[in-house]
């Protein structure tokens, strides 16, 4: 026994002899692997290439895509603050306003490179907007000159900037693109920053090739839908709701041509029921985190008794509720079922997918916030996208001077009142602010 632990002991030993440079190095080697295996992690990480793939609904192409890919890719002349204010951006070094306000001049911070490694020229600022002239005026300046004053413009200028299309200014750049017919199917975004991070984002045509393709594992995220329940039990998966208080909302847009008495549109604002969650109740088409938004307005809080008071000598017996899109009909049937019950008015809902001025009484609609508070597009009298066709002098006024003045605290006031002016005279109903959902599987 003893004689054999010697002989293996023995055997041992030479080998280290024979072997004692090879042992000594693989001593070093593994105590520097252990020291410095964090950081050769982290190495192999940043080598991993991580394609997030996301999917969204809509059909687009490259003048139009959505502002949450854009803005990866590029930037504006100015860029909107928490609460929609207009500042300039990183492209700006310092600007101004001559001329009555209808110059602006900008001074561009050219060390900053397209994706192409061109630096950005003046010449490179390319918007088209009706009523203005863009001109280099210099080798770091351009000059926009308006026909009128029009405050909006810098809104207009948060738009990002590209260059052929593809080339942009920001973070990440456009790397492929492949399209089926005349819209484009699949982006790729590369953080410029570390190549090894994309964004591949797919494009479907309808909500529920969107969701099949999820469940497929086809694509990782889903950004924005209006209904998740298909997902709700589905396996590692996070499903959170987003409040679009700052994109769109939900009203009842009363034609006041044909519903012409203010007491009746009232009463039917009253008769109709609201959301008792305060954070998704709409009462203005003005977003509730903007600097002009107006909290004092009447909300026209669900009130039976308050909407028969005002009903009593009015003489209509039947509405016809159009809806735009299926999505609203449960609502449409909540309010139809309301009005019915409250005022004894017959209710006709339809489907209606283009809405015209001139061949509906109400409609039930989704609407888009813009996020300047400039309203005039959507209730001056002499524009023909105001659908509810209201025409009101104090109120074509005001947004006339709105969009015409750039003193931001009289713009502010000039907007305050005219909320509440709108919601005084009753053109729409406006009932929430629509909750999406966004969905992302769990690794």
């Amino acid at each position: 026994m003893i004689k054999n632990i010697y002989f293996q002991l023995e055997i041992l030993f030479r080998f280290f002899k024979k072997n004692i440079y090879f042992v000594i190095v693989g001593i070093i080697l593994g105590s520097l692997s252990v020291k410095f295996y964090p950081y050769i992690q982290k190495y192999l990480q940043k080598q991993r290439v991580d394609n997030h793939k996301i999917g969204i609904v809509g059909l687009y192409t490259l003048d139009s895509l959505p502002n949450q890919i854009l803005n990866q890719v590029s930037t504006g002349l100015t860029v909107f603050t928490d609460n929609n204010r207009t500042e300039v951006s990183a492209l700006v070094k310092e600007w101004k306003i001559e001329n009555d306000n209808r110059d602006f001049i900008f001074t561009l911070n050219t060390d900053l490179k397209w994706h192409d490694g061109q630096k950005l020229k003046p010449v490179d600022i390319n918007y088209q907007i009706s009523g203005a002239q863009i001109e280099p005026i210099g080798k770091d300046q351009i000059k926009i000159s308006l026909t009128n004053p029009y405050s909006p413009i810098l809104a207009v200028l948060s738009k990002p900037i590209m260059k052929k299309g593809i080339l942009g200014l920001g973070q990440y750049q456009i790397t492929n693109l492949t399209y089926q017919k005349d819209f484009i199917q699949d982006i790729t975004l590369v953080d410029t920053q570390n190549n090894n991070n994309k964004k591949t984002y797919h494009f479907y045509d309808q909500e529920e090739k969107l969701i099949y393709a999820y469940k497929l594992g086809e694509i990782d995220s889903i950004s924005d839908i209006a209904s998740a329940n298909d997902l709700s039990n589905w396996p590692n998966t996070k499903i959170t709701p987003i409040s679009n208080i700052n994109n769109n909302y939900i009203a009842i847009f009363l034609n006041t041509k044909k519903i012409d008495q203010k007491d009746l549109r009232q009463a039917l604002a009253y008769a109709t029921p609201k959301t008792p969650n305060k954070e998704e109740r709409c009462i203005s088409p003005v977003s509730p985190i903007s600097w002009a938004y107006n909290d004092t307005v009447k909300p026209y809080n669900f009130s039976p008794q308050r909407a028969k008071e005002l009903y009593k000598d009015q003489n209509i017996t039947e509405i016809n509720l159009a809806v735009n899109n299926r999505k609203l009909l449960t609502l449409a049937d909540q309010i139809k079922e309301s009005w019915q019950d409250i005022l004894d008015i017959k209710v006709n809902i339809s489907i209606q997918n283009q809405i015209k001025t001139d061949n509906f009484e109400a409609v039930l609609a989704f609407a888009a916030i813009p996020q300047d508070p400039d309203q005039y597009e959507f209730w001056h009298s002499t524009q023909t996208t105001n659908i509810t066709q209201i025409n009101d002098p104090k109120i074509d006024k005001l947004l006339e001077e709105g969009r015409q003045t750039f003193d931001i605290q009289k713009r502010k006031e000039i907007y305050l009142e005219f909320q509440k002016i709108l919601l005084e005279e009753s053109p729409a109903i406006f009932l929430s602010y629509p909750i999406t959902y966004s969905v992302d599987r769990i690794k």
